[in-house]
């Protein structure tokens, strides 16, 4: 869990060195969104330190957030209309599933509800994989590597598999029966998530003067 802190940490560290004010407005939300992933994980870790509780409430209350953030962050950064149509589609089914999920789940905040963990992984995983799609369709020269929105979609396309299998085998992991998979797993969502973020934050920044991407 401390490595996981760190990790968190350098994103914010690096994230904090490469901000420019004149980031287009979907980056710089991208950038508070980190900051504000970063601070969850440090709350969640020492409400349950020095609480000795759960800190489940907090990841309930936060993912379904983080998860519309980095929709809401594709959405904007689509550059073919019909991908920007797709991530919207997403941004509306967003609370759709929530509630649907809430309703199957139960509505205890002090419980993982995974029926909506995993919905919002999904969700996210859609809008990745759009957004290699978009990718794909560009008419610039630029190569996939120096592209902002590719090391975030590789990030997050990754996170989003092993969260939602990690939260497949989260009954079993109570039972201690696969608990090395399961913190094995979370934690290489949580590494990638960060390879991701910095990926995307250097790119964004070796592009010095940040363009807003064409509207769709």
């Amino acid at each position: 869990m401390i490595v996981d802190l760190y990790l968190d940490l350098v994103s914010l560290i690096i994230g904090c060195m490469v901000f420019r004010k004149s980031w287009v407005f979907a980056y710089r939300c991208l950038f508070f969104l980190n900051v504000f992933r970063v601070v969850v994980s440090f709350t969640a870790y020492f409400w349950t330190h020095y609480t000795h509780s759960s800190n489940h409430w907090l990841f309930n209350l936060f993912l379904p957030l983080q998860c519309a953030g980095f929709l809401w962050v594709f959405y904007k950064c689509s550059l073919h209309p019909k991908v920007a149509r797709v991530n919207k589609w997403l941004l509306i089914l967003l609370p759709v599933v929530g509630a649907l999920c809430w309703a199957r789940g139960g509505a205890s905040l002090e419980d993982i509800n995974i029926f909506a963990l995993v919905g919002f992984d999904f969700l996210v995983l859609l809008s990745v994989c759009m957004a290699f799609v978009d990718l794909l369709l560009r008419t610039d020269s630029v190569h996939f590597v120096r592209q902002p929105m590719f090391w975030l979609a590789s990030g997050l396309f990754f996170y989003s598999i092993e969260c939602i299998i990690g939260y497949s085998v989260y009954e079993y992991s109570k039972k201690m029966i696969l608990f090395w998979m399961y913190k094995l797993i979370l934690f290489s969502a949580d590494y990638l998530t960060d390879m991701g973020v910095v990926g995307c934050f250097i790119c964004i920044y070796l592009e010095r003067s940040v363009k807003k991407p064409e509207p769709v």
